[in-house]
């Protein structure tokens, strides 16, 4: 079998920021408050993702559920929730399927996203592994699996090992109208792997830098010999050390799923998982003086660790039940009933960075903990309906979802001892802060119709959304009640040319809950999203390659800024913008050769404030950015069959910090990757695979980023990793 394809029928396939004053993280549609200097699982106020629907497709060929060949999905669901052509998408989406994942190693959602437009991954550097924290297009992203969110509560932020996954959808800009409450940076949807029809098997061990050990297995096929049954088990483990000092990373999950087809019509699949990270690294960070601006003592070493491995703690227990059911009702209409629960357990305490002294050397820290649980339900049924009117063709959907948070959070923070950046000494004793609970409990409902329409070579899309969300804060100082509504719409419209070119516009809004009131005793409304895109996909006819460029323009509205007459109070006169242009190619030149292509523009502005950022570039966010990565497989029959050769390069500009009083500089980052394929050498080693994968190859030193006030963090060091694989 040619070596070029025979990896593309493998197993995976078909697969804070801290606030200086009394803030909010909206959960769930609904605020919670925060308390000052905490730290923050995300920048966002929403701290929180979302689950997308399941899709019943007819037929033969690929869906935007099933494994992909390669590097290019034709299909995707987060962006209309309905089995749509990505060409007739009126909005930016980029898949990375199983086999790019694989290829490149990707072991967090942030490695995955790497190499995908309008994506600043890792703006945390080293430091966050234990939360999936990004930006798209310059704010804040959503986290989502199988269409549908994942909840988070104070440091609680639920998080799937990418091995358990079989693609990663990226929908950029105001994404709403199908999801509810959403940050407008847009949506990441994580895709699990299902019970395949045909047996496929796989084990798989690798060692690296760091004392990095990982085991995978990934068992599926059907049951029974008429295929109605059909089952999935894929487990995973991991430990290895921190890039920073005295400290480790550990993992153990387990997704076992289930799918009964008891006719061509029905199916229904059961998805669970389990997962345990005993330990996450840090979630520290390093002052600029000695990272990215001078500091006279000298540079502060690249592992340094700000917290102490006597007080540290972060355990982490997820569990998870889902259901995906799916009922034809006749040729125009179909059912899709999808729900899921999660339930988390966290265990938090952290020392971390706040502020160097005067001596350049004396690091002063602050100690936060806190002990949580969290219940989130989450329930999305849906209608579709495919029929003619006369010439136009429709799509109908229609939906209603909804979605529950009950957990709590019991809550500390205070001042730690301070450690010298120069001569750091750990194992100190640290008194724990006093803690309070607060308990929360917040419902959101939300009803959706979308219809897109087609027209010989037109689609127009158009959809609305009404939502209500209200919340529950009860402390022992008394209860907090919340009440939110929100109209969202989005309108798009798309041409596609026999040619495969596919030229569109779209318009679309997002809106996030806010908590707290003005000087007057109003709450405040939901922080509002708009979105203006223009753009163009081209997929050749007869070749597996999809380009897109796209020009857009997103403001955030209704942002809470200082109250110029009530000093420490707050006002919605705020607002953010982000404009730009984004590019991507996905290539399969040949059977052999797969390519990929970015390039990123960001302008991005403070263009209302009234605490000084009004005119400041936001934190974080480089203009320019791009990607390029090549993997090439030897074909069958010559010299070097069986060997495969990849290799990367990734630019990331110039940064700003928060005040935009010192810049961050730009960075090129090298990966690469070799793999051979045994079963060249014997046919007794069919199916055995040796990999090689290095991050970083050349070992560059440099600063992720200035992602909030002085807290910085250093990227991430070479790694490299060599694996072996078996499939049978």
């Amino acid at each position: 079998m040619d070596r070029g394809r025979m990896g593309r029928g493998r197993i995976g396939q078909g697969k804070s920021r801290r606030r200086t004053a009394f803030a909010m993280l909206a959960v769930a549609g609904v605020a919670v408050p925060v308390a000052a200097g905490a730290q923050s699982t995300s920048s966002s106020p929403a701290g929180a993702a979302i689950d997308l629907p399941a899709v019943t497709v007819t037929g033969t060929g690929e869906t935007a559920l099933s494994p992909v060949p390669g590097y290019v999905a034709n299909r995707a669901t987060a962006g209309t929730k309905t089995d749509t052509p990505i060409l007739e998408t009126p909005q930016s989406i980029s898949v990375i399927p199983r086999d790019q994942i694989e290829d490149q190693n990707a072991q967090t959602l942030n490695q995955i996203l790497r190499y995908t437009a309008g994506v600043t991954p890792e703006t945390r550097g080293a430091v966050a592994t234990r939360y999936d924290q990004l930006k798209i297009r310059g704010f804040d992203a959503d986290y989502y699996l199988n269409g549908m969110k994942l909840q988070s509560l104070y440091y609680i932020s639920p998080q799937i090992d990418p091995y358990l996954l079989e693609r990663v959808e990226v929908l950029k800009g105001p994404s709403s109208v199908l999801y509810g409450q959403s940050p407008a940076g847009g949506l990441i949807n994580q895709v699990s792997k299902r019970p395949t029809a045909k047996a496929q098997n796989e084990v798989g061990i690798e060692y690296g830098t760091d004392n990095h050990w990982r085991g995978t297995a990934d068992l599926s096929g059907p049951i029974d010999g008429e295929g109605k049954f059909l089952y999935r088990l894929t487990a995973v483990g991991l430990s290895e050390d921190g890039q920073f000092k005295l400290t480790e990373n550990e993992r153990y999950a387990i997704a076992p799923a289930f799918t009964w087809k008891p006719d061509a019509d029905t199916r229904l699949t059961i998805l669970a998982s389990y997962q345990h990270d005993p330990k996450a690294n840090s979630y520290g960070g390093v002052p600029p003086q000695g990272t990215v601006l001078a500091n006279p003592l000298g540079k502060i070493p690249v592992d340094f660790y700000d917290g102490d491995p006597n007080y540290e703690k972060f355990d982490r227990r997820q569990s998870s039940l889902g259901y995906e059911f799916d009922r034809r009702l006749s040729d125009t209409w179909t059912l899709r009933l999808n729900g899921r629960v999660i339930h988390t357990e966290l265990a938090y305490d952290s020392l971390y960075a706040n502020g160097l002294a005067p001596d350049y050397r004396t690091l002063y820290r602050g100690a936060a903990t806190s002990r949580e649980t969290l219940n989130s339900y989450t329930f999305d049924n849906q209608l579709e309906g495919r029929f003619t009117t006369g010439p136009v063709q429709h799509t109908l959907l229609t939906g209603v979802d909804y979605q529950r948070i009950n957990g709590n959070y019991t809550f500390g923070w205070g001042l730690a001892p301070s450690i010298d950046v120069f001569n750091p000494v750990y194992g100190i004793s640290v008194t724990p802060p006093a803690t309070y609970r607060t308990d929360v409990d917040g419902h959101m409902y939300g009803v959706y119709v979308q219809d897109q329409l087609r027209w010989n070579g037109f689609v127009l899309t158009l959809a609305g959304r009404h939502d209500w969300a209200k919340a529950t804060y009860t402390t022992a100082f008394g209860e907090t009640r919340q009440t939110d509504t929100a109209f969202t719409g989005r309108a798009g419209l798309t041409y596609v040319f026999e040619n495969g070119v596919a030229p569109y516009v779209s318009y679309a809004e997002s809106f996030v809950p806010q908590s707290g009131t003005d000087a007057t005793g109003k709450p405040f409304d939901p922080e509002e999203g708009t979105l203006y895109e223009l753009g163009v996909k081209y997929q050749p006819p007869g070749t597996n390659s999809l380009f897109t460029a796209a020009v857009f323009e997103i403001t955030r509205s209704n942002l809470l800024t200082a109250d110029p007459v009530f000093p420490g109070l707050s006002v919605q006169t705020g607002e953010a913008r982000s404009r730009g242009f984004e590019l991507e190619a996905k290539v399969g030149v040949t059977e052999h050769l797969d390519l990929i292509g970015t390039y990123t523009y960001l302008d991005t502005e403070y263009t209302k404030d009234n605490s000084g950022l009004e005119g400041n570039q936001l934190a974080a966010v480089p203009r320019h950015q791009a990607s390029g990565w090549a993997m090439y497989r030897m074909p069958q029959g010559t010299a070097l069959a069986g060997l495969g050769l990849g290799a990367g390069v990734r630019f990331t500009g110039e940064t700003k910090n928060t005040a935009n009083t010192f810049s961050v500089p730009s960075f090129t980052l090298v990966d690469a990757a070799v793999t051979y394929d045994l079963g060249v050498l014997s046919p007794k080693l069919t199916g055995a695979e040796l990999s090689v994968n290095a991050k970083n190859l050349f070992d560059k030193e440099y600063v992720a980023s200035c992602y909030y006030g002085d807290w910085c963090a250093y990227g991430y060091q070479r790694t490299v990793v060599a694996g072996l694989r078996y499939r049978w």
